[in-house]
Parts: structure tokens; sequence; C-alpha cells
């Protein structure tokens, strides 16, 4: 598939939300950004340069920074809760944990879109919730931060 065949896909799902596409694109072709059952979701069709013709559907959502206090159980309770996902995990980019799902967008039907921003969005409000209230107070108040610290997950 490509990005116009994929693109149309995204696009029916985010319409069937009863929201608008056209409001959701991101800079880029190939980008949407929308807040879905409480989770902030980033969608992106996307190719590498090396292989310009084959495009990946790619669903992610911020889940949480990564907490300056209790770090070893914090990443042993996010392994754990991989180990309970269907079709996404949590993964670490930088200082913040992401729920995410990642495939070829060859094959890519309405189905599986469908699922698959359910899927991110269900377990990004789902643990995010139990993984704030479980490490309250491992993370250090935001203006006590060291400066260049992040306040916010990365778009790049």
């Amino acid at each position: 598939m490509d990005l116009n065949q994929t693109s149309e896909l995204i696009e029916a799902y985010i319409k069937q939300l009863g929201v608008d596409p056209v409001a959701c694109r991101g800079a880029k072709p190939g980008q949407w950004g929308l807040t879905y059952k409480g989770a902030s979701i980033w969608i992106d069709v996307f190719s590498f340069n090396e292989n310009p013709s084959r495009y990946y559907f790619q669903v992610m959502s911020p889940l949480v920074l990564v907490p300056d206090k209790n770090r070893e159980a914090f990443f042993q309770n996010v392994l754990e809760l991989n180990h309970t996902m269907y079709g996404s995990a949590i993964c670490k980019k930088n200082d913040w944990m992401y729920v995410m799902s990642l495939r070829e967008a060859d094959g890519l039907d309405q189905t599986e879109v469908n699922a698959t921003m359910d899927r991110v969005a269900h377990y990004s409000s789902d643990f995010q919730g139990k993984l704030k209230f479980k490490y309250e107070g491992s993370w250090v108040p935001k203006e006590s931060r060291p400066s260049g610290s992040s306040d916010g997950p990365s778009t790049t």
C-alpha cells in the first residue's frame, strides 16, 4: 500500500470517530494527531529513503515520563505489562515511555487500522493512570528538574 491508500484508511477511521481528519493532519503528509479515549494519539505513514516504495503504519501514544526514582521497579512493571498487551507494546524513546504499534502498510485493511487505533488508545489511557498512581512521588516536580530536561515527549 502506498501513502494515499493508507491515508484513506486512517482518515475513514477518524471520520468514524466524528472528528474532521483534515483538522488532525500534521505538518507533513502521512501525519495525524488526535485525542481518543483520553489519550494523545500520533499516527504516521512513512517510508525510508533506502526503500521509498515500502510504507509503514505507526500509531503511538505518549504514556509517561521515565521516573526519576524507583526506576528498576518501574521498568520491571512495564515489562510485565508488555506481556499482557496484544498488537502493540510499551517502548522507551529518550525520557518518555510510549504505547506503540508499528507494521508494514502492505496488506493493511480498515479493520486492522480501527483495531490498532482502539488498542493503542485503550492501553495508553489505562496504563497511564495506573503507572502514575503506582509510582506517585517517583517524578521530580517540573520546577525542580535540571535545565534541559524534557517537559513533554519528543515528536521527532
